[in-house]
């Protein structure tokens, strides 16, 4: 019976142990074949694991993986975390790996601004500050843990705000878990080490069988080889022994009665013995299988108390997984508000994105006529509600052409036809302009009724080559360049409220499809004499 339950309690940590190996190498194989966030995210989990299975320099290698992979994402509270994980692994190596821990943290604490992170920094570099001897150092990172813990250096920190403290919550769950497989595995010891004891007892019990054989093996032998003369005297004892048991045989016939009560004495307590024999063997199997049974209760609660608690860390890891999720996609969202597609997934896959050059684009510019007469009338929350109504209605009309917004400066409005990777076509641009022209002659009908001062642009639309990119480290804006940007400035420039003014070069690619009417050769600030047409609706 206990041979089985070793077996059981063997198998049953096996189970839990490889489960876990098999799941660490499958995530290491989803991992090895993502890239961005997700890499960094699962990197550093790996290591998280691996710590806590006490394999230190593989550790070390994912989370170099993850600081290098943070890196190239230009990403510094990533690095941080990386280098965090990664001092706590060195830490626990031989030889000089101590003081290579100590740089790490330091250089974790230069990226983050995580106070969690930094504490827990200043926390595990305050003990390799006492194993190293840096007094100076020890008392530099004491002053510092009492400042981030309000002027206690004894404590650690409490919050769960920020991804560090996330991160560290779910490490501890893992610990956790890892602790209950390690009291496992000494249980297993234990029995081990038991049933060794008993196979050696068994071994014991066998050799002492094998000697009484040999004793026996040996009387045998003498009596076979006794001699004739020993013969002799043996049946020589034998017959004087028969005569004193005929004298004797009389005295045995008057106790013969007596023992004949006696047996039946006898038979009747060995008849009651094993009676009780019947009764203890009972109450021994009834109490073997209530135990059996209690063990079998306690194992199922274990197994059950183990699922719970995985399934409850599998939900925990979920939950974060998804919250990252959203928070990526919300960041995705956001950069594509500001940049276009395109260009944004080269951001996020290179760190940087090309400038390019496009040899046929179209740019429009809107300005509003009187713009600062009529910001001197208007309250400055009328004014910007003004312009975020109108240059809302030019952004839908834009998307409708699949035109790229620019930018905004002040009260004037730039977009482009053309880029990036777009088949914009002149015609296209031309045809936003107008509808431009028509929303804003509608909404003035209205602010005219309301006595309000009418919102009349200029617009003025030029085609020609360019260059778009990216430019900023912080706050990314994408912009175009060119003498057919200021060429398409000038337009608006010349224009008249109401109309669409555009250049012989946009005239090429229009006149047959819109009413132009030409204006001949107008003289453009910094340009010279170009040749102008309006567009009729």
């Amino acid at each position: 019976m206990k041979n089985i339950l070793y077996l059981l309690l063997a198998l049953f940590v096996s189970i839990q142990v490889t489960a876990q190996s098999d799941a660490i190498k499958n995530l290491e194989k989803t991992t090895l074949k993502q890239t961005g966030e997700d890499f960094v995210n699962n990197a550093l989990t790996i290591a998280d694991w691996l710590y806590a299975e006490g394999f230190y320099e593989k550790s070390v290698e994912w989370a170099d993986k993850a600081e290098a992979a943070a890196k190239k994402l230009k990403n510094n509270a990533y690095v941080a975390i990386s280098l965090n994980q990664k001092g706590k692994s060195q830490a626990k190596l031989p030889g000089r790996s101590k003081a290579k821990a100590y740089k790490t943290f330091e250089e974790s604490n230069e990226l983050t601004t995580d106070a969690d992170l930094k504490l827990d920094n200043l926390l595990n570099m305050r003990d390799l500050a006492k194993a190293l001897d840096k007094k100076k150092d020890l008392a530099a990172l004491e002053r510092e843990i009492a400042v981030l813990n309000g002027g206690d250096a004894s404590v650690t920190s409490t919050s769960s705000g920020g991804l560090f403290s996330k991160r560290k919550k779910a490490q501890e769950e893992m610990e956790k878990a890892q602790a209950q497989n390690q009291q496992l595995s000494a249980a297993v010891t234990n029995l081990s080490q038991e049933k060794e004891s008993l196979s050696k007892e068994k071994a014991t019990l066998a050799k002492q069988r094998q000697g009484l054989q040999k004793m026996i093996a040996a009387k045998e032998a003498a009596i076979q080889n006794l001699s004739a003369e020993q013969i002799k005297q043996q049946l020589l004892f034998s017959e004087q022994s028969r005569m004193l048991d005929s004298m004797q045989y009389a005295g045995a016939l008057d106790s013969m009665e007596l023992a004949q009560k006696d047996m039946v004495v006898q038979q009747q307590q060995a008849e009651l013995a094993r009676k009780e024999a019947e009764i203890s063997l009972k109450n021994s199997q009834r109490n073997l299988l209530l135990a059996l049974v209690g063990l079998v209760a306690i194992f199922g609660g274990a197994l059950f108390l183990r699922y719970l608690t995985i399934s409850k860390h599998n939900a925990v890891l979920a939950e974060k997984n998804r919250i990252i999720e959203e928070e990526r996609k919300r960041s995705e969202e956001l950069l594509l508000n500001i940049l276009p597609a395109a260009v944004a997934t080269e951001l996020k896959q290179n760190g940087s994105a090309q400038a390019r050059r496009y040899d046929n684009a179209t740019v429009l510019f809107t300005d509003f006529q009187g713009f600062s007469a009529i910001s001197k009338q208007l309250s400055a929350e009328q004014l910007v509600s003004d312009l975020d109504y109108a240059f809302k209605h030019f952004d839908q009309i834009i998307g409708k052409y699949n035109l790229e917004k620019i930018k905004t400066i002040g009260d004037a409005y730039m977009c482009a036809g053309g880029l990036p990777d777009k088949d914009g076509h002149p015609r296209d641009v031309v045809r936003a302009g107008l509808e431009i022209q028509q929303f804003l002659k509608k909404w003035n009908v209205e602010k005219r009724k309301a006595g309000e001062s009418p919102f009349e642009a200029r617009i003025g639309v030029h085609t020609g080559p360019l260059v778009a990119g990216v430019v900023g480290s912080r706050k990314f804006a994408y912009d175009i360049w060119g003498d057919t940007v200021n060429v398409a400035s000038r337009m608006e420039t010349s224009g008249e409220p109401g109309l669409v003014n555009i250049s012989a070069s946009t005239f090429s690619f229009v006149k047959d499809d819109f009413k132009c009417e030409y204006r001949g050769k107008v003289p453009a600030k910094n340009v010279g004499e170009v040749e102008m047409y309006f567009v009729r609706d």
